[in-house]
């Protein structure tokens, strides 16, 4: 073995290079995987469904959220969520957040509740259209009766009421009494 390389390796201290370039990229927020943390510890459970990280450069952070009620929740409470991300990192990792309406494409099921019983809904087939009611035919006093009305549309309009009429009439109140 070589005499330096025996010298390297000696060292107590010595840190292998990829493990040192390891710990100089998790100190850099740009470089982390998630450099401003887990978003639903930032946010909460609720907000996290409905708004996520865009992205992060040069200290703004963009953050899309689904409509603009979820919008302003994120404006009022941006100066908070500016100091607890900046908290972790210990230093001002972010100076601006920028929030803007957009579609939330992942819906994680882990964060929605209901993922599983929207995925097994089926569209409905149709709408049930209710039976047209039977229509009796009319008696002859009936027929004597529309007859005698003059106007044309009338006498549809009651041969068409009486004829939804039942069979037999309903006893009256008067008729009921004991």
């Amino acid at each position: 073995m070589p005499k330096d390389l025996e010298k390297r390796t000696a060292n107590p201290k010595a840190v292998p290079i990829g493990q040192f370039i390891k710990d100089v990229l998790a100190q850099q927020p740009s470089f982390a995987s998630k450099p401003i943390g887990e978003w639903k510890d930032l946010v909460g459970e609720s907000v996290a469904r409905h708004c996520a990280p865009r992205s992060l450069k040069n200290g703004c952070l963009v953050v899309l959220a689904r409509n603009s009620v979820w919008k302003h929740h994120l404006e009022l409470n941006k100066e908070a969520l500016l100091r607890r991300i900046n908290e972790r990192w210990g230093r001002h990792v972010i100076t601006d957040i920028r929030i803007r309406v957009g579609e939330i494409k992942e819906v994680s099921e882990a964060l929605d509740a209901n993922y599983r019983k929207l995925q097994t809904l089926a569209p409905r087939k149709g709408t049930k259209r209710k039976k047209k009611p039977v229509l009796r035919k009319l008696t002859d006093v009936e027929k004597n009766f529309i007859a005698s009305l003059k106007d044309k549309d009338l006498q549809k309009m009651a041969a068409k009421l009486l004829r939804l009429t039942p069979d037999e009439p309903t006893e009256s109140p008067e008729n009921s009494r004991p």
